[in-house]
């Protein structure tokens, strides 16, 4: 698995998230998107000046967007599904 400090690439993303492991996957992408939901929700009921609310407003969309794609991405028979 990478550090943080690397970056990830989609495509090994989609890799990992077809092969034989793709819970295993899923699971841990999600924590990590689901950490960041925690992490905009605080944000959002501490207080944010009126020009940070809407960046972090169109984050948590594109993070809820994130997680619906990643459960898409996965199936029970291991193929990605098409578009």
């Amino acid at each position: 698995m990478e550090t943080l400090n690397e970056p990830v690439k989609l495509m090994e993303i989609e890799k990992e998230l077809a092969g034989p492991k793709k819970l295993d996957a899923l699971a841990r992408y999600d924590a990590v998107l689901a950490r960041l939901d925690r992490r905009i929700e605080e944000a959002l009921k501490g207080g944010l000046p009126p020009e940070e609310y809407p960046k972090v407003e169109a984050l948590r969309e594109a993070n809820v967007l994130a997680r619906k794609i990643l459960r898409l991405t996965v199936r029970v028979d291991g193929e990605a599904r098409k578009a």
